[in-house]
């Protein structure tokens, strides 16, 4: 029978990467830096997203099992790094996922965990009802950012409406909400992760908190690395079982290791992850 391991949900994009004079195209989004590192480490893994024309979601992903949602037209992010900082636009945004257009085979085992992961609010309430059984994971960022009329993103300053409860663990940046945010919602989640880049990252349970280093890495593209923390944590800790602490460093080095490359060609293999613990 066959089964899936990880269910993610969010719009695979098209991003366009400007750095130092120079542009690239590439597919990105958290489902896609998140699908990607499954195959790296040997999960299953399914995705839901748009899929177009011109972005189909079976050519993104060949080797994951894919649920389109047909649309004329898919996202497009422009990311801009300029003096180790990024601004983001997006260029073209499809409606919201539909649950009516999501069917999931009868022959086919639940998934174990679900992998929440809008890139811009696209992923509606019904979703979060799919699968109770499961462990369900939440990829903040998405929900947090709000565009103007010339696309330009930022950072909402208030948490979305969403009951952060029904989650395992809320998944974050530095840069999407304050210290006393988060503590807010290590209140009504299990598990609570905030990714710090080159710091490394950061754990509150409760009221215990506990910082995690990093390695040193050569930044070439950071598109991504904090979904490859995300999914490699998960993975981790929930399908492959590791203590807390393991699963932390392992996400750490592999954000870093992900960065010396551009897009996803540097996600790091199963193998290569293992034998880098250098903490």
């Amino acid at each position: 029978m066959k089964f899936i391991d990880i269910l993610t949900i969010g719009n695979i994009t098209e991003d366009i990467i400007l750095k130092e004079g120079s542009s690239l195209s590439s597919f990105g989004g958290p489902s896609f830096y998140s699908s990607k590192s499954c195959i790296k480490y040997g999960v299953r893994s399914g995705v839901i997203s748009v899929s177009s024309n011109k972005l189909k979601l079976e050519d993104c992903l060949p080797d994951n099992i894919t649920f389109p949602q047909k649309r004329k037209e898919h996202t497009i992010f422009e990311n801009r790094y300029i003096n180790n900082g990024r601004t983001q636009r997006v260029i073209n945004f499809p409606e919201s996922l539909d649950i009516s257009d999501f069917v999931y085979p009868q022959n086919c085992d639940p998934p174990k965990l679900i992998f929440y992961c809008p890139v811009l609010n696209e992923v509606t309430d019904e979703f979060l009802k799919l699968f109770p059984g499961a462990i369900k994971v939440c990829n903040l960022q998405g929900w947090m950012r709000k565009t103007d009329r010339q696309g330009n993103i930022s950072i909402k300053k208030e948490l979305p409406d969403i009951d952060f409860s029904i989650f395992d663990v809320v998944i974050m940046s530095e840069h999407d909400l304050d210290h006393d945010n988060a503590l807010m919602i290590s209140k009504s989640c299990k598990l609570v992760c905030i990714t710090k880049g080159e710091k490394g990252s950061t754990l509150i349970s409760g009221s215990k908190l506990k910082n995690y280093k990093t390695i040193r890495a050569s930044n070439v593209d950071e598109t991504g690395a904090g979904d490859v923390w995300a999914i490699t944590f998960s993975v981790f800790y929930y399908i492959f079982k590791k203590q807390i602490d393991e699963s932390a460093m392992f996400a750490n080095i592999a954000a870093s290791i992900s960065i010396e490359g551009i897009a996803d060609s540097n996600i790091p293999s199963l193998d290569k992850l293992l034998n880098s613990k250098k903490w």
